[in-house]
């Protein structure tokens, strides 16, 4: 997390809005923020926590309805905007808080909905979606930001001071450790049940593939060489025979297309005389047909002449038909107009009552409906007195069922449990012992690694110890040196009677002698030489016992022979048991068919029962409704008031009113067909009359076209008898006759080539097989011989070919089951292994133990790192260390290595301690990856260090923000601060009426 800006309207001591630009601020890695007690240093920080969480922990009752403490006197408004970097995601929140009064003039305090952007999209604007926003990307608590990131007033040396059960749960909820305990838990026992179920559903798989062994498959491979074998000696018997059979019916077929070819050469010499004929008629043909088109002038002529001859004709009947039609029509005209007058009176004669007709259809109707329910009823009445009879046969089979059930279940009662407790205790034990004797063995791989290492830590602590003595002896050398030179230099100034300053008397008889000039940076390296020969020793130290340690859990592990002694009669035991919960689960799977055949039966048969009494039921009301219906039909009947209420009657009197109504509808019909007929007659006479004059004109066309059709048709006659003469013809038929179509020339020249190929062809083709006859005869009767028995080894073959195709199939089948169900088996075995490694990880996750062994072994490392940097403010003197209550302590290397509580230090050392943990936990925040954090801010506790201390911590903070690239901020009043930090924020404190705190960059 990285602060970019700031800006503060209304909290606290801030009545106007002031901004803080921390791009700027925290340019050069290391700033502060200074000003006087009270001026509204703090409450920038303040302000930062309010953005993010809406709450400030350093105000009580800062949450809710209880912010009215935080708000300025003089403004209405409480709103903080606080924009940060969070990875490469930039961060916007605004949080607002409003002054409103009442009807009745009470001050109220409301929350607007505060605002979260996220790479300038709204991605939440209520408290609650801001809320989960936060958590979702922080993964920590307010509480738990203000113990390792944002250090208010009265935190900063919270986390040191916490015992170690809220240690370890902020460690916990920090590092979201959660994760391994109960929820780890959880997936640990679902997937140990999927892994039951897997092997469950492989193993019915298994016994659902049937009998696949390799017994089975080596029998079905027997019997497939066999039938084989005895395959391929028929197919070369069947080739053999094949072959003297395809020689014989070559030469059959060789026979059998001579007298093919002889018959076709014989038909073709018949038809020879035909070939010649017409080829003649193909020369009379065309010299016949270069008069075609003149013979069809003359026709053309002849039959226009002849058409409009006969349509003169046609004309003039037609004038004489239309003339006597007329008259017809006139005649008509008069005739149908004197027979609808007598139509008219015919009507008037024929009149119906609709009223008893109608009634009398109705009675029909209600007579034959009434006839019809009565059958009805009596049927239902039938059904009724069959399902009575039904209930009674099932009633007694169901009162039999349940008496063999009540007996079934008894059996089923009394039969031995099994006690599977017992099963899975022994199961446990055996995994148990199992996992306890590889772990001990892995253990004891470890134990020789182990002592060599204590031999080479203790080789190394000996060589450590030496160094340590040559350092001090050369520093007691350097210094003894020293001291004799800073002798000689005082007896240099000594003068008989004054006092020495060194021993105070006034006589000098044996002054200090001139020594060697000693080298005093010489001695610095040594001194320093030596405090770092401490500092490693006393990681040698602890290195050393933590071995030590480990080296004394191996030497009092338990005897692996002794456990697998144990191991093997538990399994012996567990199997024994297996066996007879097997045979028990065998019984017990019977009887429970059993009884559940039974129980199947018996609801069938109540199922069957109560279907039976239902259709009981509604056949009895069905009887009911029915008779209701029936005396409403004889009401009904009753209403229409007939003479007589027999079909018979109400039949006849239909019938005669009915006849009745037809013949007026015929008589009104057949007088609407004739005023049709009238008005086609009239509309006919004026067709006519048109028509005759139509007629007329068309009459005297016609004879004009008629005389010059006749004159033409005379001069080209003469012409073409002339030229017909001189090719031979005698008359126009003559010529026709000799005229064919093209499909008649076709087929003659199609004739004649086809007579001329076919007789090439076939004569050819004679001449070939005759040539490859050669002489043979051949043999019908070996012929026969051979038909015969090429047909049943045919059929035997089938058989054999089938019977060698099924054991294939069911060899292949067979070995694909048996493939499947070892690669079952494989998949079993590895998913039995998987679940061995489950149980296993399931007891180490038991009762939380991973989660606390996690949150020990972060708190051992946040303790390790804030030890590095505490020796070196303290310059190899204290070290930190964690107890097994989880509270920390301090080891005093300078007081022989002496461990104390942290409660024993004074007001700088614990700021130290307090701030070196502080640093260590932001670390391990910044690697846990959830909170990548940029920056880190303290505000108290530096008013008790004094100048020494004070360059100290300042070179360490600039060295994390050198090599972690981290902005450190630190908030205090003393002065001494602003001389070592260049980059700082200047606070105004308020002026009371006249202005809030102000803020300046510097």
């Amino acid at each position: 997390m990285r602060p970019i800006k700031l800006e503060i309207t209304g909290l606290q001591s801030f009545s106007k809005k002031q901004v803080v630009d921390f791009d700027s601020l925290t340019s050069l890695g290391l700033f502060g923020i200074f000003g006087e007690t009270g001026s509204g240093k703090s409450t920038i920080l303040d302000a930062m926590i309010f953005a993010i969480f809406d709450e400030i922990p350093r105000t009580m009752g800062s949450k809710g309805k209880n912010i009215r403490p935080c708000l300025n006197q003089d403004s209405d408004i409480l709103e903080v905007y606080f924009k940060f970097a969070l990875g490469n995601d930039i961060f916007e929140i605004t949080r607002t808080y409003k002054k409103k009064f009442s009807r009745k003039g009470e001050e109220k305090f409301e929350q607007s909905n505060p605002i979260l952007i996220i790479n300038k999209d709204v991605v939440a604007d209520t408290v609650k979606n801001v809320e989960s926003k936060i958590d979702e990307y922080f993964g920590m608590s307010v509480h738990d930001f203000t113990r390792s990131v944002v250090l208010p007033q009265g935190k900063f040396s919270e986390f040191l001071k916490l015992k170690g059960v809220d240690k370890m749960t902020m460690l916990e909820n920090i590092f979201d450790l959660e994760k391994y305990g109960t929820k780890m838990s959880e997936k640990i026992k679902v997937r140990n049940n999927k892994l039951k179920d897997e092997i469950t559903s492989l193993e019915n798989q298994i016994k659902g593939k049937g009998d696949c062994s390799l017994e089975k498959i080596n029998d079905i491979k027997e019997n497939l060489i066999l039938k084989e074998n005895e395959y391929n000696t028929l197919i070369k018997n069947k080739a053999e025979l094949e072959k003297e059979f395809n020689q014989l019916k070559e030469l059959k077929g060789y026979f059998e297309k001579l007298d093919t070819y002889n018959d076709e050469l014989q038909k073709l010499q018949l038809s020879e005389d035909k070939v010649n004929e017409s080829k003649s008629l193909l020369e009379k043909h065309i010299a016949a047909d270069s008069f075609k088109d003149l013979i069809d002038e003359i026709k053309n002529l002849k039959d226009s002449f002849i058409k409009n001859k006969g349509e003169l004709t046609t004309s003039k009947t037609t004038l004489d038909t239309l003339n006597n039609a007329l008259e017809v029509l006139k005649t008509k005209e008069n005739e149908l107009q004197m027979e609808i007058e007598k139509i008219m009176d015919e009507l008037d004669n024929l009149k119906v009552d609709y009223n008893e007709l109608d009634n009398l259809r109705k009675g029909d109707e209600y007579i034959r409906a009434l006839h019809f329910k009565e059958k009805l009823l009596q049927e239902s009445i039938n059904s009724s007195n069959g399902l009575e009879l039904d209930l009674d046969s099932l009633s007694k089979k169901l009162k039999e069922n349940k008496e063999n059930l009540k007996t079934e279940s008894l059996n089923y009662e009394n039969l031995e449990k099994m006690d599977t407790q017992q099963i899975l205790q022994f199961e446990n034990e055996v995994k148990e012992l199992s996992n306890e004797i590889s772990l001990i063995e892995s253990k004891l791989k470890d134990k020789e690694s182990l002592e060599k290492e204590i031999q080479n830590i203790d080789e190394k602590k000996v060589s450590t110890l030496c160094n340590i003595d040559n350092c001090k002896s050369k520093i007691e050398e350097i210094s003894k040196k020293s001291l004799e030179t800073k002798a000689f230099e005082i007896s240099k100034s000594l003068v008989s009677g004054e006092c020495c300053p060194v021993c105070g008397s006034k006589e000098h008889p044996n002054p200090a002698k001139d020594t060697e000039s000693v080298d005093l940076n010489e001695l610095e390296i040594y001194s320093k030489e030596k405090d770092q020969l401490e500092k490693a020793l006393i990681e040698i130290d602890t290195k050393l016992n933590y071995c030590s340690d480990k080296l004394n859990e191996l030497n009092n592990l338990k005897d692996v022979e002794t456990l697998r002694k144990e191991l093997s009669e538990k399994e012996i035991s567990l199997n024994a048991l297996k066996e007879k919960e097997k045979e028990l689960l065998l019984k017990e799977s019977d009887l429970k068919n059993k009884v559940s055949l039974l129980k199947n039966d018996i609801s069938s048969i109540s199922l069957a029962i109560d279907e039976k009494k239902l259709s009981l039921d509604k056949i009895k009301s069905k009887i009911a409704s029915s008779e209701e219906d029936i005396l409403k039909e004889k009401e009904k009947i009753a209403s229409l008031n007939l003479e007589r209420d027999s079909i018979e009657f109400i039949e006849e009197r239909k019938t005669l009113l009915e006849n009745m109504e037809r013949e007026y509808r015929e008589v009104l019909s057949r007088k609407e067909s004739l005023n049709d007929s009238l008005r086609v007659v009239k509309d006919n006479i004026f067709k006519d009359l048109n028509e005759i004059q139509k007629i007329n004109l068309a009459v005297v066309s016609l004879e004009e076209k008629n005389n010059h059709i006749k004159d033409s048709c005379n001069e080209k006659s003469e012409r073409l008898k002339t030229e017909a003469t001189t090719k031979g013809f005698n008359s126009t038929e003559e010529i026709l006759s000799h005229i064919f179509s093209e499909e008649k020339v076709l087929e003659l020249n199609t004739f004649i080539e086809n007579f001329e190929k076919d007789y090439t062809k076939y004569s050819n083709l004679k001449d070939e097989i005759l040539k490859n006859i050669d002489n043979r005869t051949f043999d019908l009767k070996r012929w026969d011989e051979l038909s015969s028995n090429l047909e049943e080894i045919s059929k035997e073959e089938q058989n054999l070919f089938k019977e060698v195709t099924e054991y294939k199939g069911e060899l292949k089948r067979v070995e694909q089951l048996f493939k499947e169900s070892k690669e079952l088996l494989e998949k079993i075995e590895q998913l039995r292994l998987k679940q061995d490694d489950i149980l296993i990880l399931q007891k180490k996750f038991e009762g939380r133990k991973f989660v606390k062994f996690l949150a020990r072994k972060r708190l051992d490392y946040i303790a390790y790192e804030a030890s590095k940097r505490l020796q070196k403010i303290t310059r190899g003197r204290y070290l930190l260390t964690v107890d097994n209550n989880c509270d920390f302590n301090i080891v005093d290397a300078f007081n022989s290595n002496f461990t104390r509580e942290c409660s024993t230090l004074s007001g700088g050392e614990t700021f130290i301690v307090s701030l070196v943990l502080a640093l260590a936990l932001s670390s391990q925040l910044q690697l846990k990856g959830k909170v990548q954090l940029e920056f880190f801010f303290l505000d108290e506790g530096f008013g008790t260090l004094d100048t020494s201390l004070l360059d100290r911590v300042i070179e360490i903070l600039e060295e994390i923000r050198w090599k972690e690239k981290m902005k450190i901020g630190i908030i205090s009043h003393v002065e001494d601060l602003k001389i070592r930090i260049p980059r700082r924020l200047e606070v105004s404190a308020a002026i009371p009426g006249e202005t809030g705190s102000l803020i300046k960059l510097i």
